[in-house]
């Protein structure tokens, strides 16, 4: 949750009472669920009257689209800061950010959790948008990963970072315990064993 009020805090638009909501609002979606969590429950947790929270958002939903958009541009803004280490060797941009996605999920749980589980019931504009923005880090992904691996198509390298962007989540949600530090671990063997994997490529 420290890393989750960090990444709130860089949003210009959000002030420390809107942080403060946003922060609490995500404990409780994870926690409880969006449907069961209420205006009121999020207002209470972040010490205001449920109609103050309507001060600062239209919504709960409007609530859930602002954490969507914090984590999307997190994960551009530390997508791009690897991939664009033009001095370093594809393989070795490749390793740094698997490495730097593996943390990142860990640190930031509730926002993964949200990112791959609400997502899909946001309205249809919204949704098209945000699917959009995720749809650009994926294909930044599979760019670099098809520069270290030459002989993989382009279909097989979009396959491939889907697979593994989506691979995160199931495994935080499980709670399976253990060290975080052995987790991450865990992921990024995982993570770099499917991106590496040579014989997904397409028969002639």
């Amino acid at each position: 949750m420290a890393e989750l009020e960090a990444l709130i805090a860089k949003g210009r638009k959000h002030g420390a009472r809107k942080r403060v909501i946003l922060l609490q609002a995500a404990r409780l979606f994870v926690e409880r669920g969006y449907d069961l969590t209420g205006i009121d429950d999020i207002g209470a947790a972040a010490g205001v009257s449920g109609p103050a929270v309507y001060k600062h958002f239209a919504g709960k939903q409007a609530i859930l689209i602002a954490l969507i958009e914090l984590s999307i541009e997190r994960l551009r803004e530390g997508s791009r800061a690897v991939l664009e280490s033009r001095e370093r060797e594809p393989e070795e941009r490749l390793v740094m950010l698997v490495n730097w996605f593996a943390a990142f999920a860990l640190e930031n749980q509730e926002l993964m959790l949200i990112l791959q589980g609400e997502l899909p019931r946001l309205p249809e504009e919204d949704r098209r948008r945000l699917v959009g923005r995720m749809r650009e880090v994926r294909e930044e992904w599979a760019a670099l990963l098809a520069e270290a691996r030459p002989g993989l198509s382009a279909l097989g390298a979009q396959i491939a970072v889907t697979s593994v962007m989506g691979m995160v989540t199931p495994v935080i949600a499980a709670r399976l315990g253990g060290e975080t530090a052995l987790v991450r671990e865990h992921l990024r063997a995982q993570m770099l064993a499917v991106l590496r994997a040579d014989r997904f490529r397409e028969k002639g």
